[in-house]
């Protein structure tokens, strides 16, 4: 939960968020809900500020918070408006060892240090534990934490609270310290039960900070306060504070595969071998950056202008760590006949573009199992056959040495024939199915020529 700070409680509606055997308090865990003012979204990437969070019992005599700008070192907090005293952690050495291991859990993947030892005046995040909520100002509240603007940027030395005298339930304990804690960090509630950022139940212990997209929300779906419809709360921790160890980075260029025979304008995958998220990636051909593209997958096309032969294809990421790191393939460009212009005897033109034979791998004729192993991205069967094909240029011929097979169907595709003439075919023997997964159908040919 969260007020607005420093120094101002907002106007708050507290709502029953879990309704079960041994929540905080009466019955629910309540919370206070404000809508923050937006701000331009952003993770702060290994972030500056102090990667500690002091877990403080306050044992044995409780703890005295001042009212003020927020600051761990000296006990000041935004949060209550009043000299304020928060009676110890009621429920043991046992209990709170315990707390502490559980908390420690939660945030183990990420480099952040939770501590029970106070670090005195050097930064660190605070989390007193003890008291009622009423002891700051916000009765019915199972903790709450101050409003962090999502500008990226953090503020460093800030106090949230968990109120144990709520309850003695370690898993509820422990949910709370995870979410007052990452608060202000600037995450968000969100509706995905698994993950400690929300109010839903079961299950009541929390597994950790979830690796998923969630919706932001108490009990419905809304806008995330720092902009968007979701937020991964993992990803978020990973990227502002790092992983407790941080592995090299690599990156895979999954499509066209190295050596690929391929047209202009061929599409580019990659794929990023990072902890951290992609904050931007560039496309580079022969040297020359052509395309970039911001957070989401690593997809790009070529340019349609590139010219025939061999063409150095390179993928570069940039990762929330400000590493720099990618790969690069070669590829060969075909020519194009679409003006007329003559192909080489390994090459046949169709639709514009003068095509390898079946000696290449992917070429016109070739034997495939998958549309991607093509350079036309079709592999057609007939039979027990499998071999890349293409649709019939618009006057329904064909390369020498192929058919065009189901021109009477208006859907005619270039089928090797024994021939050795090109041309279009609609009688002789049964035609076979021919799978064409790159147009998205089966064609059912009428009439094809023998083979």
């Amino acid at each position: 939960m969260r007020v607005i700070g420093p120094g101002i409680v907002a106007t708050a509606l507290c709502v029953p968020i879990i309704a079960v055997a041994a929540p905080f308090g009466d019955g629910h865990w309540k919370d206070v809900v404000v809508q923050p003012a937006k701000h331009p979204a952003g993770t702060l990437a290994f972030t500056s500020v102090s990667h500690v969070i002091y877990l403080n019992p306050c044992m044995p005599n409780g703890c005295t918070v001042l009212p003020g700008f927020d600051d761990s070192r000296t006990d000041h907090s935004s949060i209550p408006q009043a000299q304020a005293h928060l009676a110890a952690y009621p429920w043991g050495q046992d209990s709170w060892n315990s707390l502490v291991a559980c908390v420690k859990e939660m945030y183990a993947p990420y480099d952040v240090q939770v501590t029970d030892q106070d670090p005195g005046t050097a930064s660190h995040f605070e989390l007193m534990v003890g008291g009622n909520s009423t002891d700051v100002g916000v009765p019915g509240a199972g903790g709450v934490a101050p409003f962090i603007p999502c500008d990226g940027q953090l503020e460093d030395n800030v106090i949230s609270f968990v109120f144990a005298a709520e309850t003695q339930n370690l898993d509820y304990l422990c949910w709370a310290a995870a979410q007052e804690t990452s608060h202000v960090f600037g995450l968000d509630h969100e509706l995905l039960a698994t993950d400690p950022m929300t109010y839903l139940s079961p299950p009541i212990k929390k597994p950790g900070f979830q690796n998923m997209d969630a919706k932001c929300g108490e009990d419905q779906p809304r806008q995330c306060w720092c902009g968007g419809p979701t937020q991964n709360s993992a990803q978020y921790l990973m990227d502002t504070f790092g992983p407790g160890h941080l592995d090299p980075a690599t990156l895979a260029i999954t499509s066209p595969a190295d050596g690929t025979w391929v047209k202009p304008g061929f599409p580019i995958r990659a794929e990023s071998m990072s902890q951290l998220s992609v904050q931007s990636a560039n496309l580079g051909i022969d040297g020359a950056t052509t395309s970039s593209v911001t957070n989401g997958p690593l997809v790009f096309n070529a340019p349609q202008t590139l010219s025939k032969g061999d063409h150095v294809v390179s993928v570069t990421a940039t990762d929330a760590a400000s590493r720099t790191y990618g790969n690069q393939i070669t590829v060969h460009v075909v020519g194009s006949c679409a003006g007329g212009e003559s192909c080489d005897g390994n090459t046949k033109c169709l639709g514009g573009y003068c095509l390898p034979n079946a000696d290449t791998p992917g070429g016109l004729g070739a034997t495939c199992t998958a549309n991607g192993e093509c350079i036309t991205n079709e592999c057609g069967n007939a039979g027990d056959q499998h071999l890349c094909t293409a649709a019939c240029d618009p006057d329904m011929t064909c390369p020498d040495g192929f058919a065009c097979v189901g021109a009477s169907t208006g859907a005619g595709v270039c089928w090797p024939s024994s021939s050795g003439s090109g041309g279009c075919t609609s009688s002789g023997d049964p035609s076979p199915l021919l799978a064409l997964g790159g147009i998205g159908a089966l064609l059912a040919l009428a009439r094809r020529r023998k083979l």
